[in-house]
């Protein structure tokens, strides 16, 4: 009875050989692949091995690219980039523009040597013809635009009650760069290259509104009406007069604040009164004229503000602001003097005067980058709740105490430096 029993037992196990047999296969990994070719192609793409970023972990370039990160995210999508830019990704451009204009180099080979002697990026090695491929490349353009736009609206704050007469106020200029022989696009003169930068500043926000490049030959009014928008008022030198454009601009609500052009033939409507007060602080007269004559003469009035300074030196403004004081005029567009401040930073100090490509779109991505530097700086001082709005730029020592400590590890103590280089 008892075999009988053990044979029906090893009968049933024959008959079910799988049901008390161990399997000691290793279970399957159907993601092993996948992740061996993602760090390939990190590698490739020149990510390295650094997963979390840019940068040692809680360093102070991590923190200083931070909001640069966010405006990418925003610009392009992941998958698209590493279609559109397999060999160089978009942050490590950025990357190499901000080496070039903290540090100072004197050429885009130079700025691929400092790269590439930084291990402590995490970005792998920089080609130079990658490198020189990405400043001329009219997609890495459109996407640069992108994020310069996704930039300046992460920084947009309220305007303190301060500066609210400065609200929607910007000035408009431009300014020559010089560019190599090579770049034909950009004649200027004989023998000479040259673009123009034609940019609308903040007043209240101290920031870059909106930008275009052209060659130097072109004239600042035929960029104006681009810049135009609703409600706005805009501080421009005497060059970008013009009686049409003015007209234009009162039929569709947007201001302006000039000076008037020398021997101009105008005639007066009406003389209105000026205070004793205003008169005090140096308001000679405020009239409302029509300025032209003959066919060239203008549909509406403006307003003619008399002003003379501690100096002895006498100003005529001309605007289409009725609401404001003479005296705001006149303090108005001394304000316009902060576009050739940001313009001397821009150039000395951040070394937007030479472009790094000969191409068109080179120069513009050249210039965007210049300003992305700047935007991020500014970032950074209003972490450290230094930052004043308004603030035409950064201060220069503080420019050079986050190039010293750009790979040092944020600190208490590294802030109140930083802090401390702000004052």
């Amino acid at each position: 009875m008892l075999e009988k029993s053990i044979t029906e037992r090893g009968e049933k196990r024959k008959r079910n050989p799988r049901r008390h047999r161990k399997s000691h296969k290793a279970p399957r990994r159907p993601d092993r692949h996948r992740r061996r070719r993602e760090a390939i192609r990190r590698r490739r793409h020149g990510q390295g091995a650094n997963r979390r970023g840019v940068g040692p972990p809680q360093s102070l370039l991590r923190k200083l690219i931070a909001p640069m990160r966010q405006a990418i995210a925003g610009a392009v999508a992941r998958d698209k980039e590493e279609s559109w830019f397999p060999r160089l990704s978009v942050l490590a451009h950025i990357l190499c523009g901000l080496f070039y204009h903290l540090f100072g180099m004197a050429s885009l080979r130079a700025t691929v040597e400092k790269v590439n002697n930084t291990p402590e990026l995490g970005i792998g090695t920089v080609p130079l013809s990658t490198l020189a491929d990405a400043m001329n490349s009219p997609r890495r353009l459109k996407v640069l635009r992108q994020v310069f736009a996704n930039l300046l609206l992460g920084f947009s704050e309220q305007v303190p009650r301060k500066l609210q007469r400065f609200k929607d106020i910007a000035a408009i200029d431009s300014t020559i760069i010089h560019c190599v022989l090579s770049a034909f696009w950009a004649d200027y003169r004989k023998a000479i290259r040259a673009c123009k930068l034609h940019l609308v500043l903040d007043l209240a926000k101290g920031l870059p509104n909106a930008l275009v490049v052209s060659a130097a030959r072109i004239h600042d009014r035929k960029c104006f009406e681009m810049f135009l928008k609703k409600g706005w008022t805009y501080i421009v030198d005497r060059g970008y007069i013009v009686y049409a454009v003015f007209d234009q601009m009162i039929d569709a609500g947007i201001f302006f604040i000039t000076r008037m052009k020398k021997d101009a033939a105008f005639r007066v409507v009406t003389t209105k009164r000026v205070k004793r007060k205003h008169r005090k602080m140096g308001i000679i007269s405020d009239q409302i004229i029509r300025l032209g004559a003959g066919a060239a003469e203008m549909i509406h009035d403006v307003r003619l503000v008399v002003f003379k300074t501690e100096d002895g030196e006498i100003y005529e403004y001309l605007t289409n602001r009725l609401d404001l004081a003479p005296t705001s005029i006149a303090a108005l567009y001394k304000a316009r003097w902060s576009i050739e401040l940001f313009f001397k930073f821009f150039k000395r100090t951040l070394r937007g005067v030479r472009p790094l490509a000969r191409s068109e779109a080179g120069a513009e991505i050249h210039i965007l980058l210049t300003l992305m530097c700047d935007i991020v700086l500014k970032c950074m001082a209003k972490v450290l709740g230094r930052w004043t709005p308004g603030m035409r730029h950064v201060p220069v020592t503080f420019l050079r105490s986050v190039r010293d400590y750009l790979l040092a590890m944020v600190s208490h103590r590294l802030e109140a430096l930083l802090a401390q280089a702000l004052l």
